[in-house]
């Protein structure tokens, strides 16, 4: 039974978490119309986009994704030949985040150097 629970009450305490935050926002933006308190300032407010959106969002994904299956690609030959078998999971584990690590890091220096080329 308690192993049962537990799930359960995870998915229903992130569930509250999410409902109670747009909730909340959807009162300040209710708020702000019964005011008449909307202005070009808090225009951001009501539209679904930042004001300045990510242009290099599909770099950043494609580059995580290459680089943790290069990293898998690299490490699940290397456990099947008998190279680290007592900590197969560790090791898989600790490939992908840093293959992962490292896609965000190459990201950050390619947006960072076309954001000033721009």
């Amino acid at each position: 039974m308690e192993g049962i629970l537990v799930p359960i009450a995870m998915f229903a305490a992130v569930a509250v978490i999410l409902w109670k935050y747009f909730d909340s926002k959807h009162k300040v933006r209710m708020l702000a119309l019964e005011k008449d308190l909307v202005n070009e300032n808090l225009k951001y407010l009501f539209s679904a986009q930042s004001a300045k959106p990510n242009r290099f969002g599909t770099l950043k994904w494609g580059l995580t994704a290459l680089l943790i299956g290069l990293a898998l690609l690299i490490v699940i030959p290397l456990q099947q030949f008998g190279w680290a078998q007592d900590h197969e999971g560790e090791l898989i584990t600790g490939v992908i985040f840093i293959g992962g690590g490292l896609a965000f890091l190459i990201y950050f220096f390619i947006a960072t150097r076309k954001d000033k080329a721009s």
